[in-house]
């Protein structure tokens, strides 16, 4: 096991996390820019699902519900209330002079100037919702609450692809929080009842499992829009085995790589860079598109949106870090 001396940070972990980010910083400049991609549903297909399976391999009860929930407001509610003022709510006013309340904590699933917000907000009701899940799971019986966590996981994402495949709407994202349960339990499971996180990196298992994960996805992916719940009705039956094929095709990678500086750094504070890269590129697309066409463009508003952002990371850690999950803003 590769850990290095801070709080027994387990290094690869960082690095799946930094790749993840990168992945979701190319998708939304190629959004931006209007650029086609070679195996865009493949990526799409897993790139949330590794965040969701990445929070579930470290979910803790801790000291009870209250201490729980005190937790997941420091490090998700506090920030996406933060970022969703500072990056959707005020750029509204002084643009529009409209402050949408409606729609900002109603609908939620408008042109957000910050759309990318949306998943701590998911993420945070999911936590919840897999709180009580286990606390059901425990009270009918506790000699068998994996299996009944499981069970409840699965039909609760499958009612979630139902939703996605009617194109339901549903406010707050709730819709996504059904969906992607069973990513958030799997990476549950994976800590609870394998040795995977903890143990040494084994090529003779470990690379042909990253390839059969990889043919999975090459062969089963569809596209699914995680941040709209939208699921097409062909490819749904696949969607969760896509997400954790892709999911663990990226962890063995880390595995095998364990540390890349930059991308490692990103990945540590990615909850950073996830919430500012957004508005970062809108703003770099207008004035670089001026100049620049094509694959320059694309390669200098990566490049450049990568760098603003590692100096965010620099700026919130020092000067916002109780709004940042860096430290609690509510006592613990």
């Amino acid at each position: 096991m590769v850990m290095n001396s801070e709080k027994g940070r387990i290094v690869w972990i960082d690095l799946a996390k930094g790749i993840c980010i990168f992945l979701v910083v190319f998708h939304h400049v190629t959004v931006a820019l209007n650029i086609d991609y070679p195996f865009s549903t493949q990526l799409t297909s897993f790139r949330m699902p590794l965040y969701f399976i990445l929070s579930g391999l470290f979910f803790k009860q801790y000291e009870g519900f209250v201490g729980f929930l005190k937790r997941k407001t420091n490090k998700l509610l506090i920030p996406f209330l933060f970022f969703l003022l500072m990056t959707s709510v005020l750029p509204c006013w002084f643009i529009r002079h409209d402050l949408s309340l409606k729609y900002f904590f109603t609908e939620m699933n408008g042109p957000l100037y910050n759309y990318t917000i949306w998943f701590l907000l998911c993420l945070f009701e999911i936590n919840l919702l897999f709180y009580f899940i286990q606390w059901i799971a425990s009270l009918v019986d506790s000699k068998h609450q994996t299996l009944i966590v499981t069970l409840l996981s699965v039909c609760l994402g499958i009612c979630g692809l139902i939703i996605g495949i009617y194109g339901q709407t549903i406010p707050l994202y709730i819709g996504t929080t059904l969906t992607a349960l069973p990513f958030f339990a799997f990476g549950w499971w994976l800590r609870r009842h394998s040795n995977f996180l903890f143990s040494p990196l084994n090529l003779r298992y470990d690379l042909p499992l990253m390839v059969i994960c990889g043919i999975v996805v090459f062969c089963c992916a569809s596209y699914v829009v995680f941040s709209f719940n939208l699921i097409p009705k062909e490819g749904a039956f696949f969607v969760h085995l896509c997400g954790i094929s892709g999911t663990m095709m990226v962890l063995i990678l880390a595995k095998i790589l364990k540390h890349i500086p930059l991308v490692s750094f990103w990945g540590r504070y990615s909850i950073m860079v996830l919430c500012t890269h957004e508005v970062v590129i809108l703003v770099l697309a207008g004035l670089i598109g001026k100049v620049l066409h094509g694959m320059p463009l694309l390669i200098a508003v990566i490049v450049l949106t990568l760098l603003i952002c590692h100096l965010l990371i620099l700026f919130m850690k020092k000067y916002m870090p109780h709004v940042t999950a860096q430290k609690d803003l509510i006592p613990i």
